[in-house]
């Protein structure tokens, strides 16, 4: 089903979720699908020791002077069918904006300037996310009804099924490449893995995931030729090179965070849930834009292709709401070399936000 500027014959009711939906890990929030905290929602009273690597990253970061975003609009969508939960962002060849709303399971489409252009949704779409672009195709991952939808001008012109022969309540991420489709599978009791299927679905070539679940949770994002499995309780990402036969590991040098004490504690076995360090990460040409997670303002940390911290963005005039939580990023090079930053916002105003940084 799809409307232009809104969304007529939708569901009916009032749009709630069962206590049985909201029981599967890939719902909403990452810091309800596994153990963890909040930066703001921790004990500050723990030790301030850090890892050695934690140590030498806040000396990098306290060299970087931060920068400040542009903000050029938001909104929070129709008043007939508003913003409920964004979940995940993307840009359009055109520079139109595509959000995906896990919670009213809708993509809205947005103008260059804001304006909404578009409501779609369909049978099978559930918290869905965006998977990717293809040209002009969006690839939409639905975890809970294990598909991959190709959709053109709001309409699915064709379906990947993906993986369903899993435990109960894994977590399910997934990524479409103009090359390749990837899928990603991890959860408690459960040898999870990363696997590049094939254009109807099948399992390729499958990837260890080693280590605790926890370590692995984050979406999948393409870089050039690489995939990037995202982690967000510790500062490093996963890479998968092209050809490659095994997952490298980028560290983030130059990422600081109050939590990261917290984190180190959390490894020593001291505490028992990791803090939340970053929920999403958008490239761009050479650049890695991070949403780093503070207490109620946004700061975005961008890195090189070696993980090196390169600048720090953060919001003017933040109002320090400690309920503020940007959930996802998207960023585009503009023609005049500028970079367009738009950010899914669920917390405590559901919204989408467009920044602008001139980049250096």
């Amino acid at each position: 089903m799809t409307t232009r500027g809104g969304m007529k014959g939708a569901r009916s009711g009032t749009g709630k979720r069962s206590p049985m939906r909201y029981s599967f890990p890939t719902g909403l929030l990452l810091l309800l699908l596994l153990p963890g905290c909040l930066p703001y929602s921790c004990n500050r009273t723990e030790t301030r020791a850090l890892a050695p690597a934690d140590s030498l990253s806040r000396q990098i970061a306290a060299g970087v002077v931060p920068d400040t975003l542009e903000a050029l609009w938001q909104t929070a969508g129709p008043e007939a069918t508003p913003l409920v939960f964004p979940r995940t962002v993307g840009f359009g060849p055109g520079g139109q904006l595509y959000v995906t709303d896990a919670e009213a399971d809708r993509l809205f489409a947005f103008s260059a300037e804001g304006t909404l252009l578009e409501v779609h949704t369909w049978d099978g779409l559930a918290v869905p996310y965006l998977a990717g672009r293809r040209g002009d195709t969006l690839v939409v991952f639905s975890p809970e009804t294990h598909r991959l939808d190709f959709v053109v001008d709001g309409v699915p012109v064709r379906t990947v099924a993906t993986p369903d022969d899993l435990p109960r309540g894994p977590l399910q991420y997934a990524a479409a490449t103009s090359r390749a489709l990837f899928f990603k599978v991890d959860g408690d009791d459960f040898d999870g893995y990363l696997a590049r299927l094939d254009e109807a679905g099948r399992v390729d070539e499958r990837y260890a995931l080693p280590g605790p679940p926890w370590r692995h949770a984050g979406l999948l994002r393409a870089w050039g030729d690489s995939l990037l499995s995202l982690a967000g309780y510790r500062p490093v990402i996963d890479v998968l090179p092209p050809g490659g036969t095994r997952l490298d590991t980028l560290a983030l040098a130059g990422f600081d965070s109050p939590m990261l004490p917290r984190s180190y504690a959390f490894l020593r076995g001291d505490t028992h849930a990791p803090p939340l360090l970053s929920s999403a990460a958008a490239p761009a040409g050479d650049r890695l834009f991070v949403l780093n997670l503070r207490a109620g303002w946004l700061r975005i940390d961008v890195y090189d292709r070696q993980g090196h911290l390169q600048a720090v963005l953060v919001q003017e005039d933040p109002q320090y709401d400690r309920q503020f939580f940007p959930m996802d990023l998207a960023v585009r090079r503009a023609e005049d070399g500028a970079y367009e930053i738009a950010v899914a916002v669920p917390k405590p105003r559901p919204a989408l936000h467009l920044y602008r940084w001139p980049g250096r």
